[in-house]
C-alpha cells in the first residue's frame, strides 16, 4: 500500500539517477519479452515452441507487424496475411474484411502464389 501511494506516475519507473524509485515497468519489460517471441518465432523458426500458442494478444502482434518490414525474397517464411511485405503492411491491416474472410490464414507468400490464391 506504500509502494502504491510512492508510485504514482512516472516517478517510481524513472531511474534513481534521475530521480526515481528504479522500479522496473512490468507492462514495458512484459510486452518487450512477447514482442521479442515474435521476433524469434520469425527469425529462427527452428526453436521448440515456434507453431504453438504464444502468450500475445492482438495488440502485440499490431505492434510488431507496425514496426517490421519483410523482404518476401523466396515467400517461403513470410506469412501472406501476418507479414508487413505490401510496402510496409501486412494484408490483414490493408483489407481486415478479406482477412476475415479468408479461410487458409496461416499460409506462407510462397504458397498462397502456387495455389494461385
Amino acid at each position: 500500500m506504500v509502494v502504491a501511494a510512492l508510485c504514482n506516475g512516472r516517478k517510481c519507473t524513472d531511474q534513481k539517477k534521475l530521480g526515481g524509485m528504479g522500479v522496473l515497468d512490468l507492462d514495458r519489460f512484459s510486452r518487450a519479452l512477447r514482442l521479442r517471441w515474435l521476433w524469434f518465432e520469425w527469425k529462427d523458426p527452428d526453436r521448440p515452441w515456434v507453431g504453438g500458442n504464444l502468450p500475445v494478444n492482438e495488440v502485440d502482434r499490431q505492434l510488431f507487424r507496425a514496426s517490421t518490414i519483410v523482404t518476401v525474397g523466396n515467400g517461403k517464411t513470410a506469412k501472406f496475411w501476418e507479414a508487413s511485405w505490401l510496402q510496409g503492411k501486412a494484408p490483414r491491416d490493408i483489407a481486415p474484411r478479406l482477412y476475415k474472410l479468408a479461410w487458409r490464414k496461416h499460409l506462407t507468400v510462397k504458397e498462397q502464389l502456387e495455389n494461385q490464391s
